[in-house]
């Protein structure tokens, strides 16, 4: 078993192995990933000790006593990624969250497998479960599901040199591969019972990572994905197409063991109404997934390629330039990609210069002299968005205090004023990036731009500028937590 407490508070490839790259990331992760597996006690007895621990006190009191809710969770992009920096992650932030609310720790316990969640918590090895885990009616017996958090469809993905199907009939007899313990397993099971035409072997690959792998390597020809994963697969992959929506709506939620009472189940129904009405949620969800909506798929492919082939000289500058002013480095390094492709020697036709695309009259307030080194263009880069995110109003917190300088940096700081503004006139927050950047745009049109200070302005590139950036950000953390979790595989 293997915990983390959290304090309150190229084309062709399949994401391409960066040997040597990954040595200048954050530390490995290998220490992370260990296989859980149950205890070695009989079920049966293994089942009265969970029962008689709920008859002594309720979960949300032992909870509570304990200091700590043990949560059950997978490695996977856009749910959790134990990154050294800074962990993330959908689930991290809203379990991170309830935790807060109930006054107390997480303990993250990251288990291989869909299944071995389901474990942990029947176990009374952990509170909940919250992996991305869809509600599973086969399951509701032994287990209780809280509010959905997010709705999200199955989706067949396929290789694509490979017919395109057109439903589950159109693989007729072929295998699909599914991640073990997946609710689309017991879903697929009753479907075959009730439709003749749709006969399936059915696979289970450990995790979705194992899915996607053998698709690159030809091991896999179809397999069922929850749409979000579909999608992030493609954007990174010309190897792996994204076929139709098969079946209903699947709606995503915690799970909870049904020996318990409903204490802590009832304190996260609570919990998620809250998050819910006051647009929390909402902010969560667009943080965690919009960028890859967003992000053209030859980019994304691109990106991955140039981050072998010409980000390497520059990974340890970007380093030292983040840990001396206090911001991610890959964060940095993302920056960097989307103003010059990683090129020296690249100048704009308005005039910016070098790796960071400095103007000179910024170069000359930030004391660059020659803006053609990479080394001090990188670091006056870095320095830039330090002060810029000062001048941010001080209401804003992490990442949206980041992502607002991000966006001064782009359309400068006068124009972002004014879509600070314009926000707060139309009853936005503007201190969150995703209400500013719904009126960015706004800035280019006549009827709105004549009324504000600093006039017109390209907001919606702005919008792709700062969304590209946060979308190369989340790949490079899922690069090298990618090759560790490979690594230890083999």
């Amino acid at each position: 078993m293997l915990t983390e407490a959290r304090a309150r508070g190229g084309i062709g490839r399949w994401l391409i192995p960066l040997i040597g790259v990954g040595a200048l990331f954050a530390a490995p992760l290998s220490w992370w990933v260990h296989t859980w597996t149950p205890g070695d006690r009989p079920a049966r007895l293994a089942a009265i000790d969970v029962a008689e621990s709920f008859k002594r006190s309720p979960q949300l009191e032992q909870v509570r006593e304990r200091g700590v809710l043990r949560v059950a969770t997978l490695i996977e992009p856009t749910l959790y990624i134990p990154d050294s920096y800074r962990p993330q992650g959908l689930e991290y932030d809203l379990t991170g969250r309830f935790a807060d609310r109930l006054g107390v720790d997480v303990e993250y316990v990251v288990v291989p497998t869909i299944e071995a969640a389901y474990q942990a918590v029947a176990d009374n090895r952990v509170d909940l479960a919250a992996a991305g885990l869809a509600i599973d009616p086969a399951r509701m017996k032994r287990f209780r599901f809280g509010p959905p958090y997010l709705t999200v469809s199955r989706k067949l993905i396929h290789a694509t040199d490979l017919p395109a199907p057109t439903g589950l009939d159109d693989i007729d007899g072929d295998r699909l591969a599914l991640p073990t313990g997946s609710a689309s397993r017991s879903w697929l099971e009753r479907v075959m019972a009730q439709d003749d035409s749709v006969r399936l072997e059915l696979v289970e690959a450990q995790d979705k990572l194992a899915i996607l792998e053998g698709i690159r390597h030809g091991k896999i020809d179809y397999a069922l994905a929850l749409s979000h994963i579909a999608l992030l697969a493609h954007k990174l992959s010309d190897e792996v197409a994204i076929g139709p929506i098969v079946g209903p709506p699947v709606a995503l939620a915690w799970a909870f063991s049904r020996q318990a009472d409903e204490s802590l189940h009832g304190m996260a129904r609570r919990f998620f109404a809250e998050v819910r009405s006051d647009q929390q949620l909402k902010m969560l969800v667009d943080r965690h997934y919009a960028q890859f909506e967003r992000l053209d798929e030859s980019l994304s492919r691109r990106f991955l390629e140039d981050l072998e082939t010409h980000a390497r000289p520059y990974l340890a500058t970007f380093r030292r330039a983040g840990e001396r002013y206090e911001i991610d480095w890959r964060l940095l390094a993302s920056l960097g990609y989307q103003e010059s492709k990683w090129r020296p020697d690249a100048v704009s036709h308005q005039g910016a210069y070098g790796l960071m695309q400095i103007v000179l009259p910024t170069a000359r307030d930030l004391g660059l002299a020659n803006p053609a080194d990479p080394t001090a263009n990188i670091m006056a880069g870095a320095k830039y968005i330090a002060q810029l995110r000062e001048l941010v109003p001080e209401e804003a917190t992490e990442p949206d205090r980041t992502y607002l300088a991000l966006a001064a940096y782009n359309v400068g700081i006068g124009h972002l004023s004014d879509a600070l503004d314009l926000t707060r006139q139309q009853g936005g927050n503007p201190t969150q990036w995703a209400d500013v950047r719904e009126r960015l745009p706004q800035l280019s049109d006549p009827a709105i731009y004549r009324e504000m200070r600093y006039g017109y302005a390209r907001g919606s590139e702005t919008v792709n500028y700062v969304e590209n950036i946060r979308a190369f950000h989340d790949l490079m953390i899922w690069v090298a937590t990618r090759e560790d979790l490979l690594a230890v595989r083999d």
